[in-house]
């Protein structure tokens, strides 16, 4: 297992790589220049009398950022910005050699929470409520209601997250009831309100948005859970049990037991259907997540703010992968790596 582990360990690495690095050039070839973004945005402030003005300042802000040699005042080629980047992340300088670092972890660890509270909330619900649900319909396989409930299950993964969100916004916090707020984490004045009050008024703000994120990740771990278990009631293992005379609560559990030991390696592959979501929940909701803060930062062209939300998302990913992978090894001792 340990060769398995490095050989992952590796691959991971090279696959932090690839991905900043498509990144990286995604980010070099758009066509948006953050120096001009900012220059048009402070034009008046700054007090632009000429064109020749206005062209400092877009140089001064290109030497910044690093987008330019400081020698010839030339583009930095695409692999050599690349290598700046990589040694200025490898010294944890992730806003960049010539911008206040201190000041851009902190705007990293205040988002951070936020999203790391509906991503968990989003885990949680899909658990306590897919799994249950998709023990009983796989123990009831072809059954009508299970025809039924996977049709509703058909229609509701068929709805994209925006759109979902849009009908709740509209149909539970605006035009039609308005019994959840639509924006936000807290009430205006919610900082005077005794704890137990503030509590409540954080989760009753988070039910929308995490209703939203559960949406997906709880039909897939439902319809996952239900093809497992349905495979195993019709397993001659389940016959056995029966002819056995084994009671139906233990014939219950072992299904349900080892119909969810695959359940692990899903685990994993749920972290980038919510990374997704975090961008479409955060902005439709104005929560000041890492999603919205991404989303801002590839407006602006905030090459920094990007390139370290794509590597921590990327890390984290990969990471849950291969903890899914022990997780499934853990649950069923007959699985084997291979490197």
């Amino acid at each position: 297992m340990l060769r398995w582990l490095v050989v992952r360990l590796a691959w991971m690495v090279v696959t932090l790589v690839g991905v900043t690095f498509v990144t990286f050039a995604m980010l070099r070839i758009a066509p948006v220049d953050r120096a001009e973004i900012e220059v048009a945005r402070q034009q008046q402030d700054l007090g632009f009398h000429n064109l020749e003005a206005r062209e400092r300042a877009v140089l001064r802000l290109r030497l910044r950022y690093g987008t330019i040699d400081p020698d010839t005042l030339e583009p930095l080629p695409l692999w050599r910005g690349y290598a700046n980047w990589i040694g200025n992340a490898l010294q944890l300088r992730l806003a960049g050699p010539n911008d206040d670092n201190v000041a851009f972890l902190r705007r990293l660890r205040d988002a951070l929470p936020v999203s790391l509270w509906l991503g968990f909330l989003a885990l949680l619900v899909a658990g306590l409520v897919g799994v249950p649900l998709g023990a009983w319909l796989g123990m009831r396989a072809d059954a009508p209601v299970d025809r039924a409930v996977s049709w509703l299950l058909f229609v509701a993964v068929g709805i994209p997250e925006f759109l979902l969100a849009t009908l709740l916004l509209l149909g539970l916090a605006g035009a039609w009831l308005a019994w959840f707020p639509s924006s936000g984490l807290r009430s205006p004045g919610a900082e005077a309100w005794t704890f137990p009050r503030q509590l409540i008024d954080f989760a009753w703000h988070l039910v929308l948005p995490v209703t939203v994120m559960a949406s997906a990740p709880t039909v897939l771990v439902t319809r996952f859970l239900r093809d497992s278990v349905a495979r195993v009631a019709a397993s001659p293992f389940a016959a056995n049990l029966r002819a056995l005379g084994v009671p139906p609560r233990v014939i219950r559990w072992r299904l349900v037991r080892n119909g969810g030991a695959p359940l692990a390696t899903l685990a994993g592959s749920l972290l980038p259907m919510l990374v997704g979501g975090s961008i479409v929940v955060e902005n439709l909701f104005a929560l000041d997540g890492l999603g919205h803060l991404a989303f801002r930062a590839a407006e602006e062209q905030d090459q920094a703010t990007v390139m370290t939300i794509v590597l921590l998302t990327s890390a984290v990913t990969l990471v849950a992968l291969i903890v899914s992978d022990l997780l499934h090894r853990w649950v069923d001792p007959r699985v084997r790596f291979e490197s």
